[in-house]
């Protein structure tokens, strides 16, 4: 088969997944609503109109006015580069502008994820990259993301084309990765943090890249709309305890510890600040991170262990940023991939010892679990209370099991 041909294959297994159950749902009665989509497209508006999208109660009148019924919550919750990105979308009714968004945002996934194979399993069996392209595509968190018109393919694109592009090396590559990590780091935080193990390998021009991406994109958003930035000073409020169901975090995890949601009961009711325990529980997964890196710094000059330390930055920063949805979870597929790289280039899972597949299969379990539990939030009813709580955190406990198979093989490589 030729080269292309092949590559397009792989781009249309990944999408078929997805794509497929976004048809099943429908036809079936379970449409989906898009709700986050409501936000970026509302948000967009405003701008073009010369207001702020961080205005909550503009946001709430402007919705009204044009019909769309949705959750609010804390509205628009990303940086100004952001808004002015989808404005495109903005000029089109909500329905094509949604469409067309995730028809954009599987486009690029396909894309990335036949791009990410050739580029990290080239001389791998055809049947196994055929099957690895299957299984990225069914990851519950891809289908999520389109059902709630999320952004994480979008930025699933730039930060896994910009991480291979540092790791492939040359000042001019190194320095359009970081470039393309630090974009993505703009809607999504995640992918910045890979900076730091970049920083730690004294990988001084791909740090550059995110630095002059990230920084850069918002510099130019608030020359070209000053006032877009006006109220984002609310943004803080989103390290703020949060106990709904979605929240597959620290903070998710801690804050249903304490408080009620609409589908759990608390345990140990106004027992502590769910806030500070929260941050502190965050910062000591951040330092022990940090830990593990610094440990093994000679080694994070080698393809392999950035490879491993950027595998277990990204997904400690998805399991310890707050309010982290779990259709968020998208992001981890690049720590995924780059662990799939480094151990079994050949995709044999033979080279994976007995735990690394139980703790992975806790991981897909986690997330398959969580998924199951939202569209189907019926099969806990009259459930023991603490079971129900406990078993809502399901994502998170899997990212858990991803973060130990990350943190063992980069405490390995000083062993």
């Amino acid at each position: 088969m030729p080269r292309w041909l092949s590559f397009i294959v792989l781009a249309v297994l990944a999408i078929a997944p997805p794509l497929a159950y976004w048809i099943y749902r429908t036809v079936n009665g379970h449409g989906q609503g898009f709700n986050d989509f409501h936000d970026y497209w509302l948000a967009s508006k405003l701008v073009l109109q010369g207001h702020s999208p961080y205005d909550l109660d503009a946001l709430k009148a402007l919705g009204e006015a044009e019909g769309r019924v949705f959750v609010l919550g804390t509205g628009y919750s990303y940086l100004p580069p952001f808004a002015i990105f989808i404005i495109p979308f903005a000029l089109l009714q909500f329905d094509a502008a949604v469409l067309s968004f995730n028809a954009l945002s599987l486009v690029l996934f396909g894309l990335t994820v036949a791009g990410w194979i050739r580029w990290a399993h080239a001389d791998a069996d055809g049947m196994r990259t055929a099957a690895l392209a299957v299984v990225a595509g069914a990851y519950p968190p891809v289908y999520g993301t389109i059902a709630n018109g999320q952004a994480n393919l979008v930025v699933l694109a730039p930060f896994a084309l910009g991480v291979a592009a540092i790791l492939t090396g040359g000042r001019t590559r190194s320095m359009l990765g970081g470039v393309a990590v630090g974009l993505a780091g703009v809607i999504k935080l995640v992918p910045a943090v890979v900076a730091l193990p970049v920083a730690i390998g004294r990988r001084w021009v791909a740090a550059a890249g995110v630095v002059l991406g990230f920084a850069g994109s918002v510099v130019l958003a608030s020359l070209v709309v000053p006032f877009a930035a006006s109220g984002s000073g609310g943004l803080a409020d989103l390290v703020g305890p949060d106990a709904y169901f979605t929240n597959q975090s620290i903070n998710g995890f801690v804050s249903r510890l304490i408080r009620d949601s609409d589908r759990t009961r608390a345990l140990f009711p106004g027992a502590f600040d769910p806030l500070v325990v929260s941050l502190a529980l965050a910062a000591a997964f951040g330092l022990a991170t940090l830990w593990l890196l610094w440990v093994a710094r000679s080694e994070l000059a080698t393809r392999r262990g950035l490879s491993l330390a950027m595998a277990l930055v990204t997904v400690a920063a998805v399991a310890a940023a707050p309010k982290n949805a779990i259709w968020n979870e998208v992001l981890v597929l690049v720590g995924v991939g780059l662990l799939v790289a480094v151990l079994m280039p050949d995709l044999r899972l033979s080279r994976l010892d007995r735990l690394d597949r139980w703790l992975l299969a806790g991981w897909l379990l986690g997330a398959v679990v969580q998924t199951y539990l939202w569209e189907e939030p019926q099969v806990l009813d009259g459930k023991n209370a603490v079971f129900v709580t406990l078993i809502q955190s399901a994502a998170f406990y899997g990212l858990l099991a991803l973060w130990a198979v990350c943190a063992r093989h980069v405490r390995r490589m000083r062993t």
